[in-house]
């Protein structure tokens, strides 16, 4: 009996969640006065603070279990915020688990299946979508890894070039990070001036940087130059040779996955092959045990 409580369930949750968005709420003083001055729109501001919400109470509600554990530095890579990543999850899993349950009351409305089948299908798609932004997020985070790599490599050289100049470390990493226009050139003078702001030394604030995003050679930057910035080393061929082992690193790399996608483009059609000769061979032999 109470399988059939399910659909009523369902759409009481939704009218209550439509109605507590239509209702009044008290006006946010930091709301208003962000968007003083500005030309965002309200609705841009409103979904934003939808997501926060979300986000957030679904933040504090999330078990210690190995499942549901946040990562943290791939979402400080990519720029998104954790509670941003937890209501498109939210989002995800509410579908999931709500789409098969409409379904499954079409299904029981014309007689084709009971309702408690697909609702029950629906945990499992749910599941399923709640960790599909994990696996975009560790896809694009890798690749946002490596794109950081190849830049870090890049500002090695322009660091070692601003210091063989005569310019002070702090100066020669702002002035090497202002070159660059990519997203990773702009992170990094983002992290520069929030330290000069702070009075932190910059190496510490990359390095800092480093460890938050996962990235290694940008703490090897902040290494580097830390020697030259406490100590008045010389580390313009210590620059270079980093930046000429990160690169090598970095092609090697590159050529270990060339020969990967050359080797299973040259497996795949002999495996082919073989089950066309196997096919070949089998036929015979399995149309005669048939008949007899």
């Amino acid at each position: 009996m109470w399988l059939t409580l399910i659909p009523g369930i369902l759409a009481g949750l939704g009218l209550t969640l439509a109605a507590a968005q239509l209702l009044p709420r008290q006006p946010r003083l930091a709301s208003a006065i962000t968007r003083l001055g500005t030309t965002t729109r309200v609705t841009a501001v409103r979904q934003s603070d939808i997501k926060s919400r979300v986000g957030s109470w679904v933040h504090s509600r999330l078990p210690d279990l190995p499942g549901f554990t946040l990562p943290i530095k791939d979402l400080a890579l990519v720029g998104t915020p954790v509670n941003t990543f937890l209501y498109e999850k939210t989002k995800l899993a509410a579908i999931g688990l709500i789409a098969p349950a409409v379904i499954g009351l079409l299904a029981q409305t014309i007689g084709v299946a009971p309702f408690y089948i697909p609702a029950l299908a629906g945990v499992g798609v749910a599941a399923l979508l709640w960790f599909g932004p994990d696996r975009d997020l560790k896809i694009a985070s890798a690749r946002a890894r490596e794109e950081f790599s190849r830049a870090v490599a890049v500002y090695l050289e322009l660091v070692a070039a601003e210091r063989k100049r005569g310019a002070p470390a702090s100066h020669a990493l702002e002035t090497a990070a202002a070159v660059g226009k990519s997203w990773v050139f702009v992170r990094i003078r983002q992290e520069l001036t929030r330290a000069r702001y702070s009075g932190v030394p910059p190496w510490d604030a990359l390095n800092s940087f480093s460890d938050e995003i996962s990235v290694p050679e940008l703490a090897d930057v902040a290494k580097i130059i830390r020697l030259s910035g406490e100590n008045g080393a010389a580390v313009y061929e210590t620059l270079r040779q980093r930046g000429r082992s990160l690169r090598v690193q970095l092609l090697n790399a590159e050529q270990i996955r060339a020969n990967e996608v050359s080797e299973r483009m040259t497996s795949l059609p002999l495996a082919a092959l073989a089950l066309v000769f196997c096919g070949i061979i089998l036929t015979p032999l399995l149309l005669t045990l048939a008949g007899s």
